[in-house]
């Protein structure tokens, strides 16, 4: 991935505490007696469940750090269940850790805990992004924008996609507080991982999440039934009727739309990686002739309106830039 390491390297499966059971009992034979010394060892229960709850732990987060490829999301192959599992067994460490072991280490499961509900949130971050049907939503979209085709179905597969999206970078975000509330050292102590390599690791998985949400709420945005590709219709059926003053309202507003929706995407270009390059460019080209055809169908409403034959080069115009809006995706 570049320079980025998705998430951090791990070390070995399972971390010792270093604590070493401490024994009781007399160290010597009573006078009179001719019985072996008795030695009483503490019950490590509590421990051992500590130590592998890091390391199934441990095992979820290497079963994230074997991806590859994340700069192309949809390229990526993700099962959830390994991490998954991993994760279930180290929370059942985790519960039987507390239960045996007293206030003073309450502190250690707490910081295992939420390492485990960070590693948690990106699995499911993670299955959002590389879910390989978003391509497949793309398409589609693209392919009624050059071809004008069923809005409705476009709008209501982009409006599902956008909402997906928008829940998964919510839970990036809820990730992202946990781990900065992460005691750094306590960490490392207690499973060999540095807080940093895990930053580091959620970080890259938020620049895909974000821009994929930028990229389907800038595609919401352009097809939308009311301010967006719908009022550029809505404007064509006023010119139709010879209601010139309510088809240049409607141009206004569906360029007001793919204008905004071309800002925001020319933004989030900068931080998205480069796998999803190509998406954005796309849009971006298909707002900008979009927003331009939009501008000139406006002109020609006004001109009609006040009886100017200039409308019809202006027609002509955006209807050419709407022949553009069909080679972006080439």
């Amino acid at each position: 991935m570049n320079r980025r390491q998705y998430l951090a390297r791990t070390g070995a499966a399972g971390v010792s505490t270093g604590l070493i059971a401490s024994l009781s009992g007399c160290l010597g034979s009573l006078p009179g007696s001719s019985d072996e010394p008795t030695v009483a060892v503490s019950d490590r229960t509590g421990e051992r469940a500590l130590d592998r709850a890091a390391g199934s732990l441990n095992k979820a987060a290497q079963s994230l750090e074997e991806l590859t490829g994340l700069e192309n999301p949809e390229e990526v192959e993700f099962d959830p269940t390994e991490p998954r599992d991993h994760l279930e067994t180290a929370r059942d460490h985790l519960q039987t850790a507390e239960t045996e072991l007293g206030d003073d280490r309450a502190a250690d499961i707490e910081t295992l805990r939420s390492y485990a509900n960070a590693l948690d949130g990106l699995v499911s971050v993670t299955v959002t992004v590389t879910d390989e049907t978003i391509a497949d939503d793309i398409d589609h979209v693209n392919a009624t924008l050059e071809e004008s085709g069923d809005l409705e179905r476009a709008n209501e597969i982009i409006d599902t996609r956008y909402t997906k999206l928008g829940d998964a970078r919510q839970r990036y975000e809820q990730v992202d507080a946990t781990i900065a509330d992460i005691d750094s050292d306590r960490l490392t102590e207690l499973s060999g991982v540095k807080l940093a390599d895990l930053e580091d690791g959620a970080a890259a998985l938020g620049d895909a999440v974000t821009a994929l949400e930028t990229l389907a709420g800038a595609y919401d945005a352009t097809l939308d039934a009311d301010d967006g590709y719908g009022a550029l219709e809505s404007g064509q059926t006023h010119v139709d009727n010879g209601e010139y003053e309510a088809a240049q309202a409607a141009f206004e507003t569906a360029e007001a739309t793919f204008s905004t929706s071309l800002d925001r995407l020319e933004a989030g270009q900068t931080e998205a990686p480069d796998g999803l390059t190509g998406y954005f460019e796309t849009a971006t080209c298909q707002n900008r002739h979009l927003a331009d055809a939009a501008t000139a169908f406006a002109d020609g409403a006004a001109a009609a309106a006040d009886g100017d034959p200039a409308a019809r080069t202006y027609q002509s115009e955006g209807e050419d830039e709407l022949e553009a809006v069909g080679n972006c995706a080439d």
